[in-house]
């Protein structure tokens, strides 16, 4: 120890003040987001996280490893030669301005001097200038990081090029879209940090479900896999030609919160709110077509309930959202005698790698042994095709007769549904809702006044992730910007992404065909009994 601190004495002073000016470059423990930074050369990131996980710091340590000319990938460092030389960090709030009480919102400022070398700062912001100009470590020209609000005029930060810019939290898509051409000479990025949340508009669309890259922490993985079944990669890459990529964390990555503190905070909160505020995951609610349904109630275990297969005693449907180029949506739906439905299978074949036939024939093989009274498909399958003369509607039930005499199946003669009217979506509404007052199948029973009832529920097995899916992220249209939802009236019509599935359902359920009075009368104590005979529907 002696020894110790006379070498420590022997230090020059100058050399301990250096190293007490990097103690705050050193301080950060790094967590998933930086780890994720430093292997991603998109020119658009958008880093959706949950609160309190870190993403500013982490973003910010991103920079200035990128200004100290320190980054693992080579084209993100500031050279001596670089030629644009100013940095832009846009938030709600300058530096400067304070909110009703003296706080201070922006928080990119502080974080970017906790964690970067003051020695190297020449000159810091002032009420005049909200800009911080740095000596380059590397003997080049001065480096400028400049703050910028978005309740600026947006033509204020026209006309000048910058090298990167970073954005905390949604900015206005006008905001965004004048910041783009503002790195062209720079051939400069863009890195959005956020937390999702329910007024989200433009981001989710533009940034999110356009990205070619998707980087999963290990907590988002393991949460998406307990929540749909799903098991996600690490990276991801997407069948898309864009230069953007999407960054996922929640607050339990960042490496200085205690995990039993997380579990608790977040205890008390539903479903929906907890997906937002601890994995960042988005959920527009205001624009969910099914806001009935929920995961946690709904979507439940296969080999619990029904670990021998569906009962033959159940009305069984299946459904065809028919396209010739996108993914088919085929569900299989069964019906209690006592009014519960179970969505117990599904199918997304792609038209452009199998023929008619092909798919057909798997549709049979998961369609087993049960019958089928009611089979549907989309009216566009009924379409005359120009090169055979023949409806895929044709060929799907000469393909179903052909199987049927192999002895594949039960055979079934398929029909195109209604499209007039959203009836089944009413339906499918009802059972959900009554569903979520019963908690779980088979306790649907109800007596009121003496009198003994079923309600209609309905429950998505666990192996129908694409069900779950759509029902979770079906939404309505939205305008894409805070200013056209106050100027302009809600668009009044669904999304196609996501609809598949839902549509599928809505339309077994819109046919009269599919409903319980289409058994023969079952003694009570026979209803859930198992019995082999299968009650034949009254046609």
């Amino acid at each position: 120890m002696v020894r110790r601190m006379e070498v420590f004495n022997e230090i020059p002073e100058e050399d301990i003040q250096t190293y007490n000016e990097w103690a705050g470059y050193f301080s950060l423990k790094p967590n998933f987001v930086k780890w994720a930074l430093s292997q991603c050369d998109k020119k658009v990131i958008g880093v959706f996280t949950g609160n309190q996980q870190g993403k500013n710091a982490n973003i910010e340590r991103d920079y200035i490893d990128r200004i100290l000319g320190l980054h693992p990938i080579e084209e993100k460092n500031m050279r001596p030669n670089t030629p644009i030389r100013v940095l832009r960090f846009a938030s709600q709030t300058l530096p400067t301005e304070s909110e009703a009480g003296g706080e201070i919102r922006n928080t990119q400022y502080p974080q970017f001097k906790k964690f970067f070398p003051s020695y190297l700062i020449k000159k810091d912001i002032t009420a005049r200038r909200p800009a911080i100009t740095i000596r380059d470590r590397q003997f080049g020209s001065d480096i400028v990081v400049e703050f910028v609000s978005y309740n600026q005029e947006v033509q204020s930060q026209a006309g000048h090029q910058r090298w990167s810019i970073y954005l905390d939290e949604e900015s206005p898509l006008s905001f965004y879209e004048e910041q783009v051409p503002r790195l062209l000479a720079s051939n400069g990025d863009i890195i959005l940090g956020m937390t999702p949340t329910e007024s989200l508009t433009w981001t989710y669309e533009f940034i999110f479900e356009r990205a070619s890259e998707i980087y999963n922490s290990p907590t988002i993985i393991k949460y998406l896999k307990k929540r749909d079944g799903i098991t996600h990669k690490v990276k991801e890459v997407m069948d898309r030609n864009t230069n953007i990529a999407v960054i996922r964390a929640a607050s339990d990555d960042n490496p200085t919160l205690d995990i039993n503190v997380i579990e608790e905070k977040y205890s008390g909160l539903d479903d929906v709110t907890k997906e937002i505020r601890r994995y960042g995951i988005f959920h527009q609610i205001s624009g969910v077509i099914y806001k009935e349904y929920d995961p946690g109630i709904h979507f439940i275990s296969r080999n619990k309930y029904f670990p021998e297969g569906m009962p033959h005693t159940y009305l069984n449907a299946r459904g065809i959202d028919f396209h010739e180029f996108t993914n088919w949506a085929c569900s299989w739906v069964a019906l209690s005698p006592d009014n519960e439905a179970f969505i117990w299978e599904e199918y997304n074949p792609s038209p452009g790698r199998m023929v008619t036939r092909e798919i057909a024939r798997e549709i049979a093989v998961r369609s087993q042994d049960y019958h089928y009274p009611l089979n549907l498909v989309d009216p566009w399958a009924a379409k005359t095709q120009v090169n055979t003369g023949q409806t895929c509607l044709d060929d799907i039930n000469r393909a179903f007769h052909d199987f049927k005499k192999e002895g594949l199946g039960s055979g079934g003669y398929w029909q195109t549904w209604d499209t007039k009217n959203l009836r089944g979506r009413d339906i499918v509404k009802e059972r959900l809702q009554n569903s979520r007052k019963i908690g779980k199948p088979f306790n649907n029973r109800v007596v009121k006044d003496g009198v003994e009832s079923y309600l209609p529920t309905l429950w998505v097995l666990d192996n129908c992730v694409h069900t779950n899916y759509g029902f979770r992220n079906w939404r309505q249209e939205q305008w894409a910007s805070r200013e056209s939802l106050i100027t302009k009236e809600e668009k009044n019509k669904a999304q196609d992404k996501y609809s598949h599935f839902p549509v599928t359902i809505e339309c077994i359920f819109k046919n009269d065909a599919f409903r319980v009075g289409r058994f023969r009368n079952v003694l009570p104590n026979q209803r859930r009994s198992g019995i082999e005979n299968y009650m034949q529907p009254r046609w």
